[in-house]
């Protein structure tokens, strides 16, 4: 969990903020085309606009980024990183806990906890002194898949792909240094590989999050390999070069191959899937256990395909 000063102390010019007038939910699903074989030359990767440097926005930056900012309402902000230490498997918190994972003085947490469980959001453990989320929270979430425009639209052709292949095909979007699945299927055979809505798989170790690595301008890509840097210390040196690898090969062929690095014993092969305006860029993958896909299956036929079904889901892309 990335630490929120809990006040800010300098500032430095902000970066440019999204395009003015930009709508907050999208139209209705609109069906993609039906999928056609994939084009037998190699696919160029549509790279991200200036304006994604949005994208690569991290908590540790608000204090820096916002110190100035009038509008910018700190209280909110660290409710909201509250929230976000309530991670799947960590269990219950208690207010001491929750202090620790987000660099906030305990008596602050106490009083968000206690407003975030006085609002619903949060559930009281009496007996523990902890606290757990609550149902309310689905709330703030369900908008976001119920409107995701994309999703909607690619789950056919990702549930089509799955059971034509035997494999797992998963739809994602940047989370800090994190890829966070919204759609996710998988073949018959593969139930126990399937993810839930809201997995998370690091972007450093995964397909997904080379491919949207690589979709990014330079600019943009350099600040979050600086980040990942930031975050692995030593490990980095060895894991650096097998990420510009993954990076080098989407930019080469629309796709790139992880193997066992995610999970051991699973191979991936991930695509980058960009807004045709360039300002949002999400990626997708495909992938089954080792003993039943080998590297050779992945280079010639399953990499093609979900190149070939980001590229056609692509003009869907949008917020």
């Amino acid at each position: 969990m990335t630490r929120v000063p809990p006040k800010p102390s300098a500032s430095r010019p902000r970066r440019s903020p999204a395009p003015a007038g930009a709508p907050s939910a999208e139209a209705p699903a609109t069906k993609a085309p039906a999928a056609k074989a994939p084009a037998a030359k190699a696919p160029v990767v549509l790279a991200a606009s200036r304006s994604a440097v949005r994208l690569v926005y991290d908590q540790e930056d608000v204090s820096a980024d916002y110190a100035s900012d009038r509008r910018f309402v700190w209280a909110l902000a660290r409710g909201m990183e509250v929230l976000r230490a309530f991670e799947p498997g960590r269990g219950p918190l208690g207010v001491g806990e929750i202090a620790a994972l987000t660099g906030l003085p305990k008596p602050t947490v106490s009083r968000l906890t206690y407003t975030l469980a006085e609002l619903g959001y949060l559930r009281v453990l009496h007996k523990q002194g902890r606290y757990e989320p609550a149902p309310a929270l689905l709330a703030l979430g369900y908008p976001v898949l119920a409107n995701l425009r994309v999703r909607q639209a690619a789950h056919d052709h990702m549930r089509q792909l799955a059971q034509e292949t035997g494999t797992a095909v998963g739809l994602a979007s940047r989370d800090r240094l994190s890829m966070i699945y919204v759609e996710n299927t998988a073949s018959s055979a593969l139930a126990t590989l399937r993810l839930g809505i809201g997995s998370r798989v690091e972007m450093a170790r995964s397909a997904l999050g080379r491919a949207f690595l690589a979709a990014l301008g330079e600019t943009e890509r350099d600040y979050l390999l600086e980040r990942l840097a930031r975050r692995y210390g030593a490990a980095w040196a060895e894991l650096k070069p097998r990420v510009l690898d993954g990076i080098a090969q989407v930019q080469a062929r629309g796709f790139c191959i992880v193997d066992g690095e995610w999970q051991p014993d699973v191979r991936t092969a991930g695509a980058p899937l960009v807004s045709l305006d360039g300002t949002t860029i999400m990626a997708m993958n495909i992938g089954a256990p080792g003993y039943m896909l080998d590297q050779a299956r992945l280079e010639k036929e399953l990499g093609p395909r979900i190149a070939h079904l980001s590229r056609m889901v692509a003009p869907l892309l949008g917020f």
